[in-house]
Order: C-alpha cells, then sequence, then structure tokens
C-alpha cells in the first residue's frame, strides 16, 4: 500500500471501517483505505464461465484464476441468475423411488424394499407431494 498523501510505502493496518481494510502512514500519520478495486474483471469472468460451460471442473478454473472454488461458483451462480429465466414446470412432475435399486444397484424382488414407489407432485406451489405405491 503507498500513501496517497506522501507516497510513502510504509503503512500498517490501522482497524477497519465498513468491513474494509483501513492503513496508517507510518511517515506523515495520514489514515486510509484501499480505493482501487479488488475483484476481477468482467471479462476475466465471462472467460472463467465459458471455461466451465465448455466442461473444465470449477477447480480447474479456480487453480487457472488464482481463485477460490468457491469465488467461481458465485460467478457462475450471478450469470445464471442475471442472464436466464427459470424453468417453469410444465404438466405433473413425476419421481421414481426405489430404495434398493439406489443403495445397491440391483432389484433382486418386486416386493418389501424393492417394491416401487412414485411421488407425484400434488400441489406444486405449497411443495405437497403424494406418494403412490404401485400393487404388482
Amino acid at each position: 500500500m503507498v500513501c496517497r498523501k506522501c507516497g510513502s510505502s510504509k503503512s500498517v493496518k490501522n482497524g477497519k471501517r465498513i468491513s474494509q481494510q483501513c492503513y496508517k502512514c507510518k511517515d506523515c500519520g495520514f489514515q486510509y483505505t484501499r480505493e482501487e478495486a479488488r475483484g476481477r474483471s468482467e471479462s476475466e469472468r465471462n472467460k472463467a464461465i465459458a471455461l466451465y460451460l465448455l466442461g473444465l471442473s470449477m477447480r480447474a478454473i479456480a487453480r487457472l484464476f488464482c481463485v477460490n472454488v468457491t469465488t467461481i461458483l458465485y460467478w457462475i451462480r450471478n450469470f445464471s441468475i442475471k442472464n436466464y429465466e427459470k424453468p417453469t414446470p410444465q404438466g405433473p412432475v413425476t419421481i421414481e423411488l426405489d430404495e434398493m435399486w439406489h443403495f445397491i444397484k440391483s432389484k433382486k424382488t418386486s416386493v418389501g424394499y424393492g417394491r416401487l414407489i412414485v411421488v407425484q407432485a400434488a400441489n406444486s406451489s405449497t411443495g405437497n407431494v403424494e406418494i403412490v405405491v404401485a400393487q404388482l
């Protein structure tokens, strides 16, 4: 950090103001905060998002841009919120649950725990679902 008043590079941390780090010049005693932006430019963010869309993992992108993986996640999330509309489901939503298949990746029987359970949305605005057990 360089002092804006005297141009000295001898400064120390001096508390925080509105979640921003404050500095104090050792030579002239002037107190200041960082003025330049810390964030990445919009073009860098767009490059990271393009790499993600091309199939590169978030961890690899984070290594390339020298940022945290969570930062890449936030960039992608904010980009999608800003540029895309969340799709609304068309018609009833049906989810099939088969506990045995998901647990051991095979189904030996169609009774007991291996029975097929179908979950249908009863009222999507309130998140209610109804469970139907198939009769075999």
